[in-house]
């Protein structure tokens, strides 16, 4: 694992080269942020079903649909990206994930979650520790920022203290423990409370946690918690070409299966909007037992 302990804040600045005359920036840095790599089949199918999304959503939004099918193909990458950090191995359930997450807003079933996939994604990525590098304090604030914006919804304040909880995971599984993402965590967190306090969103009764999408759910993270996976074989995002570690990649599983159990619990009677997130985390379930057999009897 590569750390930067002194990394150049990212920031666009301008400044004048004299000998040329010509402007020249600075380049945009994150250790949590990466470029999609457009050489990799899987990405390129990835992009083309966003393509397909924003199609298929005009289609419906032109016939008489609702106007939110318009976020289908936003979906479709989220719950891409969602299933490539719960699943690092294999490209499919990703794939199979967008496609479902697709389907989900485009058949017209609240698309309300897709705060929370936004978030969990991000929280997923960095108990991962997907990219191989701690985050910068610039990658820091603005996960922060993000992690607030979401919060006006209650699957956006689970999605958002997702990424407050995963910095202080983060920071505690890694080998060197760095004030910085503590202070973050916790700013993070309340920040977050802050938004969703004032957006008055919360229930003013214990939710009603015997809906059959709620014990689903509740059975789908109680698995992810219990049921280690296979050691990932993909590398980290880095020049130092390590291995994911398996130990990270259940916390990963786990801290997001809880979450997503605990965004469709409060959400009461409009737990469906999880089914989505939860989807994701079925497929990777699947695919671990899936590659568990394969090893076993290959």
């Amino acid at each position: 694992m590569s750390v930067e302990p002194k990394a150049t804040i990212a920031a666009l600045v301008s400044t004048k080269d004299s000998q040329k005359g010509t402007i020249r920036f600075m380049g945009f840095r994150s250790h949590v942020v990466r470029p999609m790599d457009l050489s990799l089949a899987s990405n390129q199918l990835v992009v083309g079903l966003v393509g397909v999304g924003l199609i298929a959503a005009a289609a419906v939004v032109v016939t008489g649909g609702s106007v939110s099918t318009w976020w289908a193909p936003v979906y479709i990458g989220l719950a891409w990206a969602l299933g490539r950090e719960l699943d690092p191995d294999h490209p499919s359930t990703a794939l199979i994930a967008a496609i479902g997450g697709g389907l989900w807003v485009l058949t017209g079933f609240d698309a309300s979650g897709m705060t929370a996939v936004l978030g969990l994604m991000i929280a997923a990525r960095l108990v991962l520790n997907s990219t191989g590098r701690r985050p910068l304090l610039t990658d820091y604030v603005g996960m922060g920022m993000i992690a607030a914006a979401l919060s006006f919804t209650i699957t956006g304040w689970v999605g958002g203290f997702g990424v407050a909880l995963a910095m202080y995971i983060d920071d505690r599984m890694a080998d060197e423990h760095r004030q910085m993402g503590l202070a973050s965590a916790a700013v993070t967190a309340l920040a977050a409370s802050v938004v969703v306090s004032a957006a008055q969103v919360f229930p003013q009764e214990v939710p009603d946690a015997r809906s059959a999408v709620v014990i689903g759910i509740g059975l789908m993270a109680l698995v992810a918690v219990v049921r280690e996976p296979e050691a990932p074989v993909s590398l980290v995002d880095s020049r130092t070409k390590t291995q994911l570690v398996p130990g990270r990649l259940h916390a990963s599983r786990a801290m997001v299966g809880v979450l997503i159990f605990l965004g469709a619990f409060l959400s009461g009677p409009d737990a469906s909007a999880m089914v989505p997130a939860a989807g994701v985390m079925v497929l990777a379930l699947a695919s671990n037992e899936f590659e568990r057999i394969r090893r076993r009897t290959g």
